[in-house]
Order: C-alpha cells, then structure tokens, then sequence
C-alpha cells in the first residue's frame, strides 16, 4: 500500500515490466527457489536486452510470528549506456529484503540493496524499512497503519542521495472498497553543479476495489 517506488521494490534495481520468457519455481518445506528469464523490446535507451532474476527465500516460524527472508539477484544483458555514452554495459544488482511478524497487531520490514555502476544509474544503493500496524488494534481488523523510510544514494548521474519517508492509513469501507490517506517527504540531494537541492510534501487519497 505504500505509493513510493522507493518503499514498493529497489527502484535501484531494474526488473522489468512482463515480456516474452519462462519463470520456474520451486519449494520445499521453509525454502523456495523463483528464477525468470525474460527478452525485452526496448530499453530507455531503445535496446533489446535479455533479462535473468533469481530469488532464494526462506520462511521462519518464530514465537512472535511468520517471517519471510529473501535474496535476490538480478542481471540483463550489455544494452545500457556507460556514464560517457560511448559504450553498452550490462547492469547486475543483489538486493535483501526481510519482514517479520512482531506479534499480532505489527510487523517489521527492511530492505537493502546495491547495483554496479558500470552503466549510467541514479542510484546504486538501497536501504529501507518500516513497521505494518494491524487495525485490529482499535477493533478494525482490516483497517492498516504503514510507516516506512527509504535511503537511496550512489548513483553517477545528478543526485547523490534521495530520503523518502512516508506513513498511511487504509480503511475498510467494506468487503470490496477501501480508502487510503497517504502522505510522503521527500529530499533529494544534488552533486556539485547539478542542480539545486529540492525537498518538499506529497499527500493522495487513494481508492482500491477488489472483486
């Protein structure tokens, strides 16, 4: 339910939107392994390039809950411009990403990552976390409180680091329809001659209908 891409996934990752290719999955007991290869049209830079991701997860039943524990890796092939423009690199990036149950009413979540910079990237860094508050805390069991913060910095293009933080509330208007209030803060910081430093508040209401 969080609207910041920095929050949702790695936006210092690259996996793509669905395409032509294959996906396996497999599991056994507390593990599971996910793998997709995928061909893609067109890149930002207009290139074809091949796809590959691979997940490694681990679930752990705990006193306090279910926890979910997850590596993942991904890699495309040399279709990206490098920082000068005058060669194609291929991009590969790890990233971690762990959630836990704190008992019945919280949760907690953290997320880091780092890509290579050998093409040109806004970001190569990743860390985020953040705490789910259950609204069976005030007698609302469908209801939810998010909050999460996310760091990103690292990148060879013109911001050095970005903070995001933002918190929402969901409400259950009833079994298809729900209502969330969102606000976020925003700050991007800038190298040196690229460009004035910006910060500033992002507030939404959204309305979600599931069948």
């Amino acid at each position: 339910q969080f609207m910041n891409e920095a929050l949702v996934n790695g936006p210092n990752a690259f996996a793509p939107s669905y395409d032509i290719g294959g996906a396996v999955e497999w599991a056994y007991s507390q593990f599971s392994v996910n793998g997709v290869v995928m061909g893609i049209g067109e890149n930002d830079d207009g290139n074809a390039y091949n796809f590959y991701g691979l997940q490694l997860g681990y679930a752990l039943e705990t006193p306090l809950g279910e926890g979910n524990y997850r590596f993942i890796f991904q890699k495309c092939s040399e279709a990206y411009q490098d920082p000068t423009e005058t060669s194609k690199e291929g991009k590969q990036c790890v990233l971690f990403s762990f959630d836990q149950a704190l008992g019945d009413m919280i949760g907690a979540w953290v997320r880091f990552g780092k890509q290579d910079d050998d093409a040109k990237i806004p970001f190569q860094n990743l860390y985020s976390g953040g705490i789910d508050i259950k609204g069976s805390l005030w007698g609302r069991e469908q209801d939810n409180i998010g909050i999460g913060y996310g760091y990103l910095d690292g990148g060879n293009q013109g911001v050095d680091r970005t903070q995001v933080t933002e918190a929402y509330v969901r409400f259950a208007l009833n079994e298809f329809f729900a209502l969330t209030l969102d606000v976020q803060y925003l700050e991007d910081t800038y190298k040196s001659g690229a460009g004035e430093d910006v910060d500033g508040w992002i507030t939404g209401i959204r309305m979600t209908a599931e069948f």
